[in-house]
């Protein structure tokens, strides 16, 4: 029961959903996602890999040998989970491989290394210089997934609402 006599919903997560804001925010940061495929047999697989979030896109980068790059060709249904600071969010779309000679490739990977690496906020860094030419090798190939939003959790939320649910039965 709440303080107004109503009987809480503990199966109701509805209110634990990260806001605009903090989902804003958390695919501003970027950093790492667990990335989503499927098998030819059908099983699920996932990689931690870096990513970018721009233009309502996820970006993400391997080598083209990786076992996801042909599974996403054939396959392209993906998902992206983002759990950062007790916030996650998750989201399913389409993937398209961007690889070396195809029609805007070139340009493509100039802005996104540069973003993955920091090299675009520092251009100065010689880290980041040698990280973001490090990424342009001649097999690596580009993963841009155009996902939608299937659910954000704020894990802050959903502990509050659980100890005001235990406080709320212990006071039966």
């Amino acid at each position: 029961m709440t303080d107004s006599g109503e009987k809480v919903d503990y199966e109701d997560l509805t209110t634990m959903r990260l806001d605009d804001d903090a989902l804003q925010e958390l695919l501003d940061a970027g950093g790492e996602c667990v990335f989503n495929w499927t098998t030819r047999d059908g099983y699920p697989v996932g990689v931690v890999v870096a990513f970018v979030y721009r233009d309502g896109k996820f970006w993400t980068t391997c080598a083209e040998k990786r076992k996801r790059v042909p599974a996403l060709r054939a396959r392209p249904q993906s998902a992206i989970v983002i759990n950062t600071g007790r916030k996650t969010a998750t989201y399913k779309g389409e993937s398209v491989v961007h690889a070396p000679g195809d029609p805007g490739f070139d340009e493509l990977k100039e802005w996104f290394y540069a973003d993955l690496s920091g090299l675009s906020s520092q251009p100065d860094d010689t880290y980041r210089q040698a990280f973001a030419k490090f990424l342009d090798s001649e097999h690596r190939v580009i993963i841009e997934t155009d996902a939608r939003l299937v659910v954000g959790f704020d894990v802050a939320k959903f502990q509050a609402f659980t100890n005001e649910a235990i406080q709320a039965g212990l006071a039966e």
